[in-house]
């Protein structure tokens, strides 16, 4: 009577080892793909995210958090080539459908408040000012716009997602574990003496365009002045957590994330990121009780930064480097950005009311600067910038919203609750970077992986902020 059964156990056996050898072989093979070509292992990646979409928007939601820093390009020829781009406006359109299932009000979740309703008067200007100019809805510029609007859907979908205090917890901890990934990727480029092998692997596109290696890291973003304002979005983060949270293991994380993120700063040789993170920790500081603990925490943080620095270069040349980084600003360097700050003035001459159109001024400036190449810098300069590019209207409109939301985080950062303040002063923070650092550089259409944190911030730090009104409204009618 046990013969039939164990005969028929044999096929059955067999029957399910076979899948398992397929899908080994298969694994194998995709492994192989990825490391010859990235264009599979984005394609991997994508079908992997979108996988996890359908049945865990959770998990999806927090990769799209952590996989920030890096941002793979396609083919330059092709309309979109930000395969991450898409992903945002799926992510928003995930939120959209859980809401619409949840029967929660839309109107409320994007435009239930003032600053809400001036980040899309805004866009409106921005739009407008493109459709309007002269040059009309040109690629190049359609592009910048199509990547402010994916910065907005990170905005919306974080202000219509998180619920709960610790869904946004766990979006701060994701944070500080990208961001520390982040800064040892730069270690290693350190060591490498170049950008890797495994970035241009990445960003095959690069080899062409980023500049030969100069002892400035990169990391995972395009361009070395990029990570230092992607990191001086991190370093506020990581300041208050190290300070504030409540779960011991985060602050030592938070501790381990700034103390890298500060030493990956300086590989950077980025001055004007330097001088964001003074302006910020100076800010912040004000905001951090007990003051005595935050001043202890931020002295550690700064030498065990030395200490990375320190073992990561020899100290002549800390001394050599840091002489020709820090102490000096190379000819090139100081005529290139007057003559592209010049050219940013002539242009809102010109167009004071609308400029010249949102993402025109790289196709411009050449016109201004004689033997110039177009299509390759921008003006160096947040205010000069969006002046040029939506004139007097946008300006107004564009930091209109800025103070806005310098209003929210420090309305946050005064809450009772440690959490909550943790999200205002890095909220805060990571505007006072921004907008120190932008009186150099202009980020938000070079660099898609800092807009897109930096529109993370803003929303973690907008639903806080809603979340405490509705709490003390609560708490009042009763």
């Amino acid at each position: 009577m046990f013969k039939p059964n164990s005969l028929a156990l044999k096929p059955q056996y067999s029957g399910r080892l076979l899948p398992a050898w397929v899908i080994a072989v298969i694994a194998a093979s995709v492994i192989g793909l990825i490391f010859l070509d990235s264009v599979f292992l984005i394609v991997a990646l994508c079908v992997c995210l979108a996988a996890v979409m359908v049945f865990r928007f959770d998990v999806f939601f927090y990769a799209q958090i952590f996989l920030l820093p890096w941002y793979p390009l396609l083919d330059a020829k092709l309309p979109v080539r930000d395969v991450f781009l898409v992903m945002r406006f799926l992510l928003l359109a995930g939120v959209w459908i859980q809401r619409s299932q949840r029967g929660g009000p839309l109107a409320q979740w994007l435009m239930g408040s003032k600053i809400k309703k001036a980040i899309l008067l805004f866009t409106t200007i921005a739009t407008v000012s493109l459709l309007v100019s002269a040059l009309g809805p040109n690629t190049d510029a359609m592009r910048s716009l199509a990547r402010w609007f994916s910065y907005l859907a990170l905005f919306f979908a974080i202000s219509g997602w998180l619920e709960t205090k610790e869904q946004m917890q766990t979006i701060v901890k994701v944070i500080l574990c990208s961001g520390i990934v982040v800064a040892l990727f730069g270690f290693y480029q350190v060591l490498a003496k170049g950008y890797s092998d495994l970035y241009y692997h990445l960003y095959p596109l690069q080899e062409d365009s980023l500049e030969e290696w100069n002892g400035r890291i990169t990391s995972f973003l395009f361009h070395f002045n990029s990570l230092a304002g992607y990191l001086n979005l991190i370093l506020p983060l990581s300041l208050a957590a190290m300070v504030l949270a409540k779960e011991r293991w985060v602050r030592q994380a938070a501790l381990a994330c700034h103390s890298m993120a500060l030493a990956a700063l300086y590989f950077t040789g980025s001055r004007g990121g330097l001088i964001a993170y003074a302006a910020m920790l100076l800010i912040s500081m004000y905001f951090l009780r007990p003051r005595r603990t935050a001043l202890f925490r931020v002295l550690l943080a700064m030498a065990l930064a030395w200490a990375m620095v320190a073992l990561l270069e020899l100290p002549s040349q800390i001394e050599a480097e840091g002489e020709s980084r820090f102490q000096q600003i190379d000819e090139f360097t100081s005529i290139s950005r007057l003559a592209l700050w010049n050219a940013a003035g002539a242009m809102f001459v010109q167009h004071p009311v609308l400029g010249v159109g949102y993402g025109n001024y790289r196709s411009l400036y050449s016109d201004y600067i004689p033997g110039a190449a177009p299509n390759q810098l921008d003006a160096h300069n947040l205010y000069l910038q969006v002046l040029s590019e939506t004139g007097v209207i946008g300006f107004l409109a564009f930091f209109g919203v800025m103070a806005g939301l310098v209003t929210v985080a420090i309305k946050v950062a005064r809450n009772s609750d440690p959490f909550y303040r943790l999200a205002g002063i890095a909220m805060g923070g990571a505007l006072v970077a921004t907008l120190t650092h932008g009186m150099v550089d202009f980020l938000f259409n070079v660099s898609p992986q800092f807009g897109g944190l930096f529109w993370v911030m803003m929303g973690l730090g907008v639903v806080v902020y809603e979340r405490c009104g509705t709490v003390a409204n609560l708490t009042h009618s009763t």
